[in-house]
């Protein structure tokens, strides 16, 4: 072609163009040529097909890995060979899977088996590592939007050192991170929880609660880490832990009883350790003398009826042991029959009053030294740590009981026009529900939800999400050390920290995990992997 050069009647000639017979058959030849077939498409097939057969793998590899990690289970075993016994529970499960699935089946034995490094099967350690992080990454995703949707939260902190003796710092929010420290100080630890709550996007100033054990590291008023966190949101209110607190009660009861240092355990175990110990012949003779002193020592009726009482009081705290539940007391109660004694005297000094001196019986002595010193101990102890809980309840404990109030109850400093209407409306929803009434916080606070009410009842509903989001306790945490001993024991202590993050998140957290569809981290990960 020779070009254009008339721009002056192009449009005139691009319209006579676009009507002449050339470019109609130009047009429609590449419209038959879209609806058939193209260049490539034997390739976008084979892509296609490529990706839909490693989802279809991926699909069977996130459930297995799913269900080690809900478990806490072990992934690997000595070798990663198919058919050895030593291959560990991954490859395992899926032998144990192609018994009954010819895919599977296919996959492992007929194409990929053994096919030593290079050879893409998906079944390499290194998949199944990039599996738990992509699917542990999920999970914390899904709960920080969760801690963010919600906005308030509480905190709680706990640690301890797992089997290669490296602290384990655990943060308890809405799930549990394993954090390695190297200080124990209030100020180190402030700033790791500071950072990581950074780190994740949460803002502190929505922190509400605070709750660690009562070490002075953790609950001192200057530099303690409440004190700092509380430098940053003033609102961040401290809750010793309850669990805690109600030990160190029973601690500073027992150490006012003269005969609470006999053992450091049970005393019915003591008891049974030292009878064996001292019939036992073949004992050297200083052990079983020892042993025959504590047997003298234990079989006093003072022992016995120490052994009632602290029955009691343990009982009082759920933590009375099964030991001394389920014990006899025959051989150390005795039938005590007191017999008539000689009073015994003192010489008087000379500046003393002639007035007889008391005498007190053995009954009477047993409980002014041991038995009301028990009591007056447990009692200022109650007192003492109660007095740290106060200041939660003058400004939440209405909300135990805030559909009781009266309106001479409600206080002028708790929105009392907006809660005069909730008592009301709470009257009326509970009369047309002829049901047993809501009167728990989180009961109310789902009534809210139920009938879309919170907007009408603003302060109330933010009120009960504050305190509905204060933890008591830490006992989450103590709980998730039962998670890294069992995670992370003797034979998978080379586990890096973020592998263990991981694995224990998605094995505590099994609930998230369970209600998660991983549809779509196979679709990206399959079409990552698949190879054009």
């Amino acid at each position: 072609t020779s070009g254009l050069n008339n721009w002056k009647h192009a449009h005139e000639i691009l319209m006579n163009h676009e009507n002449s017979k050339q470019h109609l058959d130009a047009i429609a030849a590449l419209c038959a040529r879209k609806s058939s077939s193209q260049i490539d498409s034997d390739l976008v097939k084979q892509y296609e097909g490529e990706v839909q057969y490693w989802q279809e793998l991926l699909r069977r590899l996130v459930s297995v890995v799913k269900f080690l990690c809900v478990r806490g289970l072990a992934f690997r075993g000595k070798n990663e060979l198919i058919g050895s016994s030593n291959n560990g529970n991954y490859l395992g499960i899926l032998e144990l899977l192609s018994e009954y699935d010819t895919f599977l089946a296919e996959h492992i034995i007929s194409k990929h088996a053994n096919k030593g490094r290079g050879h893409a099967s998906y079944l390499s350690s290194t998949i199944c590592e990039e599996l738990i992080e992509l699917m542990g990454q999920k999970v914390l995703c899904v709960i920080i939007d969760e801690i963010k949707t919600a906005k308030y939260f509480s905190i709680s902190v706990d640690s301890t050192p797992d089997i290669m003796h490296v602290d384990q710092l655990t943060v308890v929010i809405r799930y549990v991170k394993f954090i390695p420290i190297y200080s124990h100080t209030g100020s180190e630890i402030a700033r790791i929880i500071l950072h990581f709550l950074e780190e994740n996007g949460i803002n502190i100033q929505n922190c509400r609660g605070q709750s660690y054990d009562n070490a002075s590291n953790m609950s001192s008023k200057y530099k303690g880490v409440q004190a700092i966190i509380r430098e940053r949101c003033s609102v961040a209110y401290y809750i010793p832990c309850t669990a805690h607190s109600l030990n160190l009660i029973g601690k500073c009861a027992a150490e006012c009883c003269p005969n609470a240092a006999l053992s450091d355990t049970r005393w019915s175990a003591r008891y049974d350790a030292v009878q064996e110990l001292q019939s036992d012949e073949n004992q050297p003779r200083d052990s079983r003398l020892v042993a025959e002193g504590f047997l003298k020592k234990l079989q006093q009726l003072e022992v016995a009826i120490l052994v009632e009482v602290w029955d009691t009081v343990l009982e009082r705290f759920q933590k009375t042991s099964l030991t001394l539940q389920r014990s006899k007391l025959p051989s150390v109660v005795k039938v005590y029959k007191e017999t008539s004694k000689r009073e015994k005297t003192r010489k008087r000094q000379f500046d003393e009053g002639c007035s007889k001196e008391t005498i007190f019986s053995p009954r009477e002595r047993f409980r002014c030294e041991v038995y009301l010193p028990i009591m007056d101990a447990l009692s200022l102890a109650v007192q003492h740590r109660l007095h740290s809980y106060m200041h939660i309840q003058n400004k939440f404990g209405f909300l135990s009981n805030i559909c009781e109030l009266s309106k001479d109850d409600i206080m002028e400093d708790c929105f009392p026009s907006e809660m005069i209407h909730f008592s009301e409306f709470y009257k009326t929803v509970s009369g047309q529900e002829k049901k047993k009434s809501r009167n728990s916080s989180t009961e109310i606070e789902m009534l809210l939800n139920e009938n879309m009410c919170s907007h009408i009842f603003p302060n109330v509903h933010i009120a009960l999400r504050i305190y509905l989001c204060m933890a008591p306790s830490n006992c989450c945490g103590e709980r998730s050390f039962s998670k890294l001993k069992r995670i992370k024991n003797e034979a998978r202590n080379s586990m890096g920290q973020e592998r263990l993050n991981f694995l224990s998140l998605m094995s505590i957290e099994n609930d998230v995990v369970d209600s998660l569809s991983f549809t779509d981290l196979i679709h990206d990960f399959a079409l990552r992997k698949a190879r054009k």
